[in-house]
């Protein structure tokens, strides 16, 4: 009886075995399986980066060439060194950046999720949008106020209570001028015959310094405009020779070389101004504050020196407050003016199409600008206030921060 039962339990067992094959032989299916590999595609590569060496850290937008990258900005990282880009348009082909905010040689790399390695190395230099040119970080005595440049590109900068002093191109500070009886000059320009002029903000006078001063001679009145309750804060000289001064007044001054002046009735405070030349005609820029608005408005010179009538060409206080205030302004040779102001993102730019924005967001420190000026290549140069902590503990000087602009400022006359 049990040889039996074990004889049907084999037949069984082999009949279901036999099934098994079959249908196993028979399925046209893989098996299922819980791992599901990743696709992957070829390694990145880098062909080319456009600007093809060098760009402005944090604010030049760059062209990334080369393949098996992905129209997934998701799935890619572009690298400057160790820090990651921030990447504005992807394709399979080409990635469009802006770098972080770094500076010096370093190497471009590319990383796409789909891929098991990095590109190659693409050797790349990014310089600084904006640094601390003068003076050395921690000083608190040399304070810059107002500045101008020289055809050698020296700084000619007023420090308050000090004087003026010379700043060379890498930056040796001498003195120039002690100070006289003022505590800063609020506006400097260069005149004929290397003679540098400057203003108080506070009196009616404008002083110079002669050429070549030497650290010991100080500035005296050139010119005293009467009566004695004028103030100009702001001077500036066209193409025909004039000086041009302004400030709280009821109008701006034109003054020539034999210091004769006439006015032209203005009732604003004029808290900046420039010359430009647009389209062949000399127009004297100034930031009229009234007493509710600032408006940019300009007013034509016309060949004999004389004033036309002012038109508004940017509304400040409509665009970025009434409680801010316009310090000082200058021109690229493009035509874009920039303003030096107390906004919390300081340099203000304007198109010549009108459309502006803030310069630098985010890069510049938030401390009023007080002064802005070009020097003969394509930096921008201002003075940024002094930082105090909240408790009003000394945090950082006031400097002159140099900023890379990638294009040249308009002439400026006089010299």
């Amino acid at each position: 009886m049990k040889k039996k039962l074990l004889k049907s339990f084999v037949i069984v067992t082999l009949l279901m075995f036999v099934s098994l094959v079959y249908f196993i032989g028979c399925s046209d299916e893989a098996t299922p399986s819980l791992y599901n590999p990743p696709s992957t595609t070829g390694t990145p590569e880098i062909t080319s980066v456009d600007p093809p060496a060098v760009a402005i850290g944090a604010v030049t937008a760059i062209t990334i060439t080369g393949k098996n990258f992905s129209s997934d900005v998701s799935k890619m990282k572009v690298y400057f060194g160790d820090e990651a880009a921030n990447i504005l348009s992807a394709s399979p082909t080409q990635l469009t950046v802006i770098s972080p905010n770094v500076s010096g040689d370093m190497n471009i790399r590319v990383a796409n999720q789909s891929s098991v390695a990095f590109s190659n190395s693409y050797q790349y230099t990014l310089t600084p949008a904006a640094e601390d040119f003068y003076p050395a970080a921690g000083d608190s005595v040399n304070r810059p106020y107002s500045f101008v440049f020289d055809k050698s590109d020296n700084i000619f900068s007023y420090n308050a209570s000090l004087g003026v002093y010379q700043i060379t191109p890498d930056g040796v500070a001498t003195l120039y001028s002690p100070k006289s009886g003022e505590a800063y000059w609020t506006s400097m320009r260069f005149g004929p015959n290397g003679v540098l002029y400057g203003v108080r903000g506070s009196a009616q006078a404008i002083f110079t310094i002669p050429a070549n001063a030497g650290g010991t001679v100080k500035n005296s009145v050139w010119v005293s405009l009467t009566p004695a309750t004028i103030k100009i804060a702001k001077i500036e000289f066209d193409p025909l020779g004039n000086m041009w001064a302004a400030g709280k007044n009821t109008a701006i001054y034109r003054i020539k070389s034999d210091k004769s002046y006439v006015s032209f009735p203005f009732d604003y405070n004029v808290t900046a101004m420039r010359v430009f030349v647009d389209n062949g005609t000399t127009y004297l820029y100034v930031a009229a504050q009234g007493t509710s608005s600032t408006t940019i408005k300009r007013l034509p010179i016309d060949a004999n020196g004389d004033l036309g009538t002012p038109e508004d060409y940017f509304d400040f206080s409509a665009n970025y407050g009434a409680e801010y205030t316009i310090n000082d302004m200058t021109f690229a040779a493009d035509g874009t003016l920039y303003l030096a102001t107390d906004l919390p993102s300081p340099i203000v730019y304007i198109n010549t199409n009108k459309s502006h924005g803030l310069l630098y967001q985010g890069i510049l420190l938030q401390s009023p600008a007080l002064s802005i000026t070009w020097g003969n290549g394509n930096y921008l140069y201002y003075v940024r206030t002094r930082m105090n902590e909240t408790s009003g503990k000394f945090k950082l000087a006031q400097a002159i921060v140099k900023m890379n602009m990638l294009k040249p400022g308009a002439p400026y006359y006089g010299m």
